[in-house]
């Protein structure tokens, strides 16, 4: 291992490190850890460039675009309050309709976040008219974002397939996005029998929601506004999945004839694109991709290569990254890290799929830790009486499926082997 390889993994810690402790965005943080990495290769600032993901900040500015457009004209309101006036007062069935929207928009390209941040305070209003629905609706609906996110058409999904292009492997993408939703769905039903076990011995602690408030509505959106923007995501869909056309640029063609013909408020669509998961993606994507070109990936995948290809290393990564996403709150910036390796190290066996199942999944769940977007969310549209009992709750739930989730999931690879 060269110098500047040494001076690169070092700094990765040291980025790793503030942004777990300080909060800091990573992606700026791996930009500015770049430069030392260029003066001591050699390497011109230009050819760092190249591995600038282009592709993935059209992507995810044109698919929160549309779906800005989608719930800019009511179409998403509509459909979620429509999904919930079906289910009606069937209390089992509440927590599963939040799960189907939410990994529903996720799977068909939309940010997990953004789902998740529409989709909370929507649940919190529903869960007002009946008591005991709030934390299990809520748990539903973010498990069922985040592991949807995986989806081919989805930013998340998007990492993981760069990652895996980069290291020459192929893997089916959308059987990725069905072992992740399968698992969420074994999780979210645990949850339920365990909540319901719970309420009937008498020691269930209910949890509700702040008193519902009407969503701030600006303007009414005109019946053409709404079925422009939802006919926009059936053709998007369509274009994506049977015609193969590139995601981000097809979702910004549909965003841009819907603001050219209906004339919304651009700004407030542009504050939709989630610019800090942007800068944390595109930053720390151009620093791997110096690390690649100076060698220093091999040089991992060499190291790695001492403790083979086998049970101990595929539990490594998963545990590793579920510990991960338990400390720093990005999903997509810990899979954009880990991914690599991961694909590095197996990229010549029969079971990278379902190695990069047991990586991938564990990391999705951890969605409700109190660190999350998600599960700041949950406890802000909690009642403030129950809001320390549920960041406790929260935080034990995540460590418990952190602790459980990824050696089940490890066990698959490690059985085929």
């Amino acid at each position: 291992m060269t110098l500047a390889q040494g001076v690169a993994i070092a700094l990765l810690v040291v980025v790793l490190v503030l942004a777990v402790g300080r909060r800091m965005n990573i992606g700026a943080l791996a930009l500015g850890a770049a430069l030392p990495v260029l003066a001591l290769s050699g390497l011109p600032a230009k050819s760092m460039y190249t591995a600038f993901p282009g592709d993935l900040f059209v992507l995810i500015a044109g698919v929160s675009l549309l779906f800005a457009h989608l719930d800019r004209s009511g179409a998403l309101g509509w459909f979620v309050d429509r999904v919930y006036r079906a289910v009606g007062d069937r209390r089992v069935l509440l927590p599963w309709a939040g799960f189907v929207i939410a990994s529903a928009l996720s799977s068909a390209g939309a940010f997990s976040t953004a789902v998740i941040a529409f989709l909370v305070p929507m649940v919190a209003q529903v869960s007002t008219r009946y008591r005991g629905t709030f934390l299990m609706s809520e748990l539903a609906v973010v498990i069922g974002a985040n592991t949807a996110g995986l989806s081919p058409l989805n930013p998340t999904g998007a990492v993981v397939r760069s990652a895996a292009t980069k290291a020459g492997v192929t893997y089916s993408g959308w059987g990725l996005w069905a072992v992740s939703v399968g698992v969420a769905v074994v999780v979210v039903a645990v949850l339920q029998f365990l909540a319901a076990m719970a309420a009937r011995r008498g020691r269930g602690s209910q949890i509700e929601p702040l008193p519902g408030e009407p969503r701030d509505v600006d303007e009414r959106p005109s019946t053409a506004y709404m079925l422009c923007s939802g006919a926009g995501l059936v053709c998007f869909v369509v274009l994506v999945v049977v015609f193969k056309t590139d995601v981000g640029v097809t979702a910004m063609l549909l965003a841009v004839v819907q603001q050219v013909v209906f004339r919304p408020d651009e700004r407030a669509l542009l504050t939709r694109i989630p610019w800090n998961s942007i800068l944390l993606l595109c930053g720390l994507l151009t620093y791997l991709g110096l690390l690649q070109q100076i060698g220093t990936m091999d040089s991992i995948g060499r190291l790695l290569s001492h403790l083979g290809t086998g049970a101990v290393l595929i539990l490594v990564l998963a545990y590793l990254t579920a510990w991960l996403c338990n400390i720093e709150s990005s999903t997509l910036g810990v899979l954009g890290l880990v991914m690599p390796i991961a694909f590095a190290a197996f990229s010549h066996t029969d079971v990278v799929f379902w190695v990069a199942a047991a990586v991938c999944v564990p990391a999705a769940l951890m969605v409700m830790n109190p660190i999350h977007v998600a599960g700041t969310l949950i406890i802000g549209n909690s009642a403030v009486q129950y809001q320390d009992s549920l960041f406790r709750r929260l935080l034990a739930l995540a460590g418990s499926l952190a602790l459980v989730v990824p050696g089940l999931l490890a066990l698959v690879p490690i059985t085929l082997q």
